[in-house]
């Protein structure tokens, strides 16, 4: 997550700081004293019509005309009090405050450079004229010369010690120039001075919270909303602090508060979206971050939110765009090419995420992020030698990063050297260790016990790695049980036997699309390897195009319900032009392959669809000993599967899941080719041989010796899929019999 965004306030937009005008006033008629009461007094509609009758007798009356601007100014009008000022200094070319106050108006406007040559001016008329060498310090900081703004603040409060505005401003000034100390020595002057200056209260709640003192922020955060509860920024920096204390309902509150009092304020916008990424509302965080990005589309930290964001939801296409207007703002951005890496990894892109890791690699060359990415990559792409030696680069460069450790230890197994495993139990010591990755260690350093036997440590382990990764699970990436039961019924009354009648031969009449699907670690992976192995066959590997097909069908319908309700609508044409979307990217993947495998394990989801748009496509159904599934998936650290961390939500999805199988067993009208991960790995060539025949293709010997095949391996099998089939996975379960008793006997029978 980018650090949290900072709003600091320069001088407060109030009349007391255009200069001490009401004492200049020479002109005292009838009118003219009426409104200049008036104006004191705060009745500004009143003011304005005495001002606008004096002007009426005289349009060249330069203290109405000044004064006028002012309340135009104090109203929120900077371009009206443009106007009327400028009439003012045409009259009066010589009066150093219309000058000055004309300056304010401008820097409100964003015309800094003429605010900064109307401060020049004041200041030829009038030297030590404190008011302005405030606006020409303010203006000149916010054109990014923090240093000549300095300059000027400093001279301006040896001029006025007491001008509280000015402090606050040289606190920003100092800021920007890497002047700590001094900042936050101007920030507190300007409160002492001005203890009801809003401004400088936020100012110095935030620049507290920038140095980690949230508590002490807060109260001045706090103070700074009540003085001055219709100041947007004040309110932001307020949610700052909140949220700072992990208090994120009010900091919401807080975000939402100053986007309430303008909508304008882009640090508001991407405060919120990144709040609410922190609490895992990905699909709401969009709305305020592309409006951030909307506002200020050259921000490249904006963009890099809205990426993270759509890269949680795995939503990866967009993630990409995101990126890469990440790096077109900001080509030596480090992070930006490891995000983009990674998200074109997601795609299949492996070429071109590899670019973007090495270019990250020269950006940082002691970094370990890089080497460790790369590490990945070599490892889907079967290239395991140069997979450790990424690893163990990462582990030279920055010995305290967990990650690579936990991979190697997951690559290497019971074949991991002693020190390593030692290194690795090293790393656990640490009491600061980030949750995430400590979870990732205890599942490899499971996996290395386990291949030595050690069945009682891998147990406690798994204990605790699953607690851990259960407990960082929020928002949409928690787990909902019952949200899942609901899915499967819903999905058992919208397929049934009147919605295959009314769909019949709406499909297209293909056999290309191969569907591979079961639970995860069912063998799906072992299957695909099998048929991606033959000549005439592409295995795209997970890409999800089920569920994206099935997302779709709202769309297809022109429809704004849910994918499942909007099912039963389902007609030819839509069918039709649902199965063209899915076999055009089927198509673009496997290029001239005659089958395409898109094999993804919750494909049994979408079966009803499926069969729907591809009647004579192949679906074959990877089957396993749902104990020895339930240990699989135990011990492995999945990236996004959020169900297999808890024993009742292991036993509540497998049931869910044979009860839907059962459904389509008896609804679906296609074959269903149920495959046995035990038969498959004690008789591999007599269960390839009925699958090739199945698909309606000759044999193909290159079958058995899957794990020669060069092909991207994304899945946690990426290993075992690379070596020939072997038994010893076969009744795993009987090893930990005793040792997670309460995992097996959770499990339907």
């Amino acid at each position: 997550m980018p650090q949290m965004l900072a709003v600091y306030l320069r001088q407060d937009d109030t009349i007391s700081l255009l200069g001490s005008v009401f004492l200049k006033v020479l002109c005292m008629q009838d009118e003219f004293a009426a409104a200049l009461e008036l104006h004191r007094a705060g009745q500004l509609e009143a003011a304005a019509r005495f001002y606008e009758t004096v002007l009426t007798r005289d349009r060249e009356n330069a203290e109405a005309l000044h004064l006028l601007g002012v309340l135009s100014y104090q109203r929120g009008d900077s371009g009206r009090a443009v106007e009327l000022i400028e009439q003012a200094v045409g009259v009066q070319p010589n009066n150093p405050t219309f000058h000055a106050n004309l300056a304010e108006a401008y820097r409100t406007l964003g015309q800094l450079e003429r605010a900064v040559a109307c401060c020049r001016a004041a200041l030829k008329l009038s030297p030590a004229y404190p008011e302005a060498l405030g606006t020409l310090g303010a203006a000149l900081q916010e054109l990014g010369q923090p240093m000549e703004a300095a300059e000027h603040l400093r001279h301006a409060l040896r001029l006025q010690p007491a001008f509280a505005e000015a402090h606050n401003n040289l606190g920003l000034a100092l800021r920007d120039l890497g002047q700590f100390d001094e900042a936050l020595l101007h920030f507190r002057h300007a409160v002492e001075l001005a203890p009801t200056f809003a401004p400088a209260r936020s100012n110095l709640g935030q620049f507290l919270l920038d140095r980690g003192q949230a508590d002490d922020a807060l109260l001045h955060c706090q103070e700074a909303v009540r003085l001055r509860p219709d100041l947007a920024p004040a309110h932001h920096n307020l949610g700052n602090a909140l949220r700072s204390l992990n208090r994120l309902p009010e900091a919401k509150a807080a975000y939402r508060e100053a986007l309430g009092r303008d909508k304008c304020l882009v640090q508001a916008h991407a405060s919120l979206g990144q709040l609410l990424q922190q609490e895992g509302q990905f699909t709401s965080a969009l709305v305020p971050l592309k409006q951030a990005v909307k506002l200020e589309p050259k921000n490249a930290q904006f963009w890099e939110c809205l990426a993270e964001c759509h890269t949680e939801r795995e939503d990866y296409p967009e993630a990409i765009r995101c990126w890469e207007r990440v790096l077109a703002l900001t080509p030596d951005r480090a992070d930006g090419r490891l995000g983009l890496g990674w998200a074109l990894q997601e795609e299949g892109r492996l070429t071109e995420a590899c670019e973007h890791y090495l270019a990250a690699a020269t950006l940082l060359p002691n970094s370990a992020a890089a080497p460790f990415k790369l590490g990945w990559l070599h490892e889907e792409l079967g290239e395991l030698s140069d997979a450790e030696n990424c690893f163990r680069t990462a582990m030279r460069l920055q010995p305290d990063f967990a990650p690579p450790y936990a991979r190697l230890a997951t690559l290497k197994r019971g074949r991991l050297p002693e020190d390593d495993r030692a290194a690795l139990e090293k790393r656990l010591e640490d009491v600061q260790l980030d949750q995430g990755h400590r979870a990732g260690l205890l599942f490899g350093l499971a996996q290395v016990l386990d291949a030595h036997g050690n069945y009682s440590r891998v147990a406690d382990c798994l204990r605790q790695a699953n607690a851990l990764t259960l407990e960082l699970q929020h928002g949409e990436h928690q787990y909902k049980p019952a949200e899942h039961e609901r899915f499967v019924e819903g999905l058992l009354q919208a397929f049934g036997p009147d919605f295959f009648a009314r769909t019949a031969s709406a499909g297209r009449r293909t056999r290309r699309p191969v569907f591979v699907f079961g639970l995860p670690r069912s063998g799906t992976t072992l299957i695909e390897q099998v048929l991606a192995s033959h000549a005439r066959v592409h295995g795209a590997g997970e890409i999800g195009l089920a569920r994206k097909s099935f997302e779709a069908v709202p769309a297809a319908l022109g429809r704004s319900e849910t994918p499942l309700a909007a099912v039963t609508h389902l007609d030819h044409v839509s069918i039709q032009h649902l199965a063209g979307q899915h076999e055009d990217q089927l198509r673009a993947l496997g290029g001239a392959a005659e089958r395409v495998v898109d094999k993804m394990p919750e494909n049994y989801l979408y079966l009803g669809l499926l069969a729907a748009m591809f009647p004579d496509a192949v679906f074959v159904h990877c089957r396993r000993d749902l104990r020895d599934v339930a240990v699989s998936c135990w011990m492995t650290d999945f990236r996004s599967l959020r169900w297999a961390n808890h024993p009742e939500h292991i036993a509540g999805r497998f049931r869910q899941y044979l009860r839907l199988m059962d459904h389509w067993r008896r609804v679906l009208p296609a074959q269903i080719h149920d495959v046995s991960y035990e038969e498959t790995v004690t008789d591999l060539e007599s269960v390839a041989r009925r699958l090739v025949a199945a698909c309606g293709l000759d044999w193909d010997p290159a079958c058995l010796t899957f794990h020669s095949t060069q092909r991207p391996i994304r899945t946690a099998s990426v290993v075992q899929v690379r070596q020939p089939v072997y038994t010893k996975s076969v009744e795993r379960w009987k090893n930990y019999e005793n040792h997670l008793a309460n995992l097996l006997t959770a499990l339907p029978q």
